[in-house]
């Protein structure tokens, strides 16, 4: 019997929320999810015998990797219709992507995910619908997008699925290294490493920070705002290492908590209570003095004599000076409305080193990274020992979300692991 036409299903895509990329790691984590994905197995299983399209049984390795995608594609697509009914997933039908093998890449992201979206895609399943991409030379190209089809919404429906329904895969690599940026525009790809006792020991950490958040009693309740479209169960934390060196970066992202603007993760409940922030004041220059192994100065390290109007400037500039790698000659984009008109970076970047003379040494040598390694490693510890005292805490680069029943305590240890970590002084605040 002659294959019938696999073409995938088009379908006029409307405007509405913007495409999020695929989560090749999402697969199924309820026996009810794991049954939806069993059903379309064997849908599927019977497709593929009714028109004829395999002349023999795959083998065993690639019978897994099929039913793998088939999980993976089908709790994606069950997860966008629960958190953006109208949206859509934006995946990658390259056979160049599919093709590389790396530390990153999930098994679903091979060539047998353009079969399976094909036959998720066709009339006789209506799994899926697929908007296919395309390139061209006279405009913007497009990477092919999909949602859930008219029978997956169906099971969705009948099935009651809920976002507890579903996981991400343990094999998610948590430790990344990305290269160095070589302009703006640059986002810095991920690179290969070879795992040694430090990525080791990163990684159990990150393991057992990412347990304990993912099994604790976080709620959210925004009562009715209908900007979050939040996914509580998205906890899985990942560090991000920069230029190459896992002396450099390593922030921590991931969690469903860093997307919410400031004034909703007031409706964080953790453990039944409402969780508080707590923030390090001024972490970035008491780390840089740390390194430089001299005193804090007893002043606020932004705000200049008579100039107190302008923290604000002063502050992204003392940034700018950590990154740069060279004299700075004009202000970072938007500071310049910060300062009076007709003032001069050079009398900004003067200001500052004679306030900060003890460290000025260290300004414009590109220690930026540096600097964020040190915090990301306070705030590691941080995790680990509020961990060890029961107390859940969601990082947020220089700050704790904890339960407010707690806060004293969560403060006391982040002092101390600071002042252990760079031998000052440090503050915390609650934002």
């Amino acid at each position: 019997m002659n294959a019938p036409e696999q073409t995938p299903l088009e379908t006029d895509q409307p405007t509405g929320p913007r495409d999020r990329p695929f989560e090749p790691f999402r697969v199924a984590q309820s026996s009810n999810a794991k049954a939806l994905v069993g059903d379309v197995l064997n849908q599927l299983g019977h497709f593929e015998h009714h028109h004829g399209l395999r002349q023999r049984k795959r083998r065993a390795v690639d019978q897994e990797t099929f039913d793998y995608t088939v999980e993976v594609v089908i709790s994606d697509l069950v997860h966008r219709a629960l958190t953006e009914p109208e949206g859509w997933i934006a995946v990658t039908q390259s056979n160049q992507q599919l093709g590389r093998r790396d530390r990153y890449r999930s098994r679903a992201m091979s060539k047998q995910l353009v079969t399976v979206l094909k036959y998720l895609a066709r009339p006789e399943m209506e799994f899926a619908e697929i908007v296919p991409g395309y390139q061209t030379p006279f405009a913007e190209n497009r990477q092919t997008t999909m949602r859930a089809g008219a029978r997956l919404l169906s099971r969705i429906r009948e099935r009651e699925l809920g976002l507890d329904d579903l996981c991400l895969d343990a094999s998610e690599e948590v430790i990344i290294l990305k290269r160095s940026k070589t302009d703006h525009w640059d986002e810095g790809e991920r690179t290969q490493y070879e795992d040694d006792a430090r990525t080791t020991r990163y990684r159990d950490e990150l393991k057992r920070i990412n347990e304990w958040i993912e099994q604790a009693d976080i709620e959210f309740d925004p009562y009715g705002d209908t900007r979050a479209q939040f996914d509580t169960s998205a906890r899985r934390l990942r560090r991000y290492f920069n230029n190459s060196s896992f002396e450099e970066g390593g922030r921590l992202f991931g969690g469903f908590w860093l997307h919410l603007p400031k004034e909703l993760r007031r409706h964080i409940h953790i453990e039944g209570c409402r969780a508080v922030t707590l923030d390090y004041s001024q972490m970035a220059p008491r780390i840089l003095y740390g390194l430089a192994h001299v005193p804090y100065p007893d002043s606020d390290a932004y705000t200049l004599e008579g100039l107190e109007d302008y923290r604000p400037g002063f502050k992204k500039v003392f940034g700018a000076l950590l990154y740069t790698t060279k004299p700075l000659t004009r202000f970072p984009k938007d500071v310049p409305s910060l300062f009076p008109p007709r003032t001069s970076v050079h009398e900004v970047v003067q200001a500052l080193q004679a306030k900060h003379a003890t460290v000025s040494h260290l300004f414009g040598v590109g220690i930026g990274f540096k600097v964020f390694y040190v915090e990301s490693c306070i705030l590691v510890d941080v995790l680990l020992a509020l961990m060890e005292d029961g107390i859940v805490g969601l990082p947020i680069h220089d700050a704790v979300v904890v339960p407010g029943n707690r806060r004293e305590e969560a403060k006391q240890i982040m002092l101390d692991v600071f002042k252990r970590h760079t031998g000052i002084d440090g503050v915390v605040e609650e934002d």
